[in-house]
């Protein structure tokens, strides 16, 4: 399994997918940001003052690592990001499920006239799990590329600063 989930086609697919999946949720944020943040009140998370912050920085955030991580920059770093960023989507989409709120999710941008009923909360959850576990395994198994192989044994690393010198 461990092969399979480090395969450079599986990171490359997971990667994309994910990637494209943040730059498209980040694109009606970034140009509309005054919704976004009207989308991030309905949670009742966040005390009044941070609401406007968040709403300013998750959007880029998103966009930044969404993009790097389509394109195989900074790989673990961008990974992270999204990992901290999904599990904050979750911490606010499960207590807004709990709490039976009626919001407009503000996943994919938010037009206002759109409530989020419980099933439809219920399906977010389930994609962020999903795109969450993605995450986990590009940062777990993708490969740094200055390190094309770390199972080298101490002595074929001796062996070759040996040949190099």
């Amino acid at each position: 399994m461990k092969d399979f989930l480090s395969s450079r086609y599986v990171q490359v697919v997971l990667q994309i997918i994910i990637g494209a999946v943040f730059v498209y949720a980040s694109y009606n944020k970034l140009f509309d940001q005054t919704a976004f943040a009207k989308s991030v009140y309905g949670y009742k998370l966040l005390p009044d003052f941070l609401i406007n912050i968040t709403a300013i920085i998750v959007p880029p955030l998103e966009f930044i690592a969404g993009l790097f991580l389509m394109f195989g920059l900074f790989r673990k770093g961008s990974s992270v990001v999204i990992i901290a960023l999904l599990s904050v989507f979750l911490i606010g989409l499960v207590q807004a499920y709990a709490r039976g709120l009626d919001i407009d999710c503000g996943c994919f941008g938010s037009n206002g006239a759109d409530k989020t009923t419980s099933a439809d909360l219920l399906i977010r959850i389930f994609e962020d799990i999903l795109l969450l576990l993605g995450a986990i395994i590009i940062f777990k198994f993708s490969r740094s590329k200055y390190y094309k192989n770390v199972n080298y044994t101490d002595a074929e690393i001796l062996a070759s600063q040996n040949k190099e010198t």
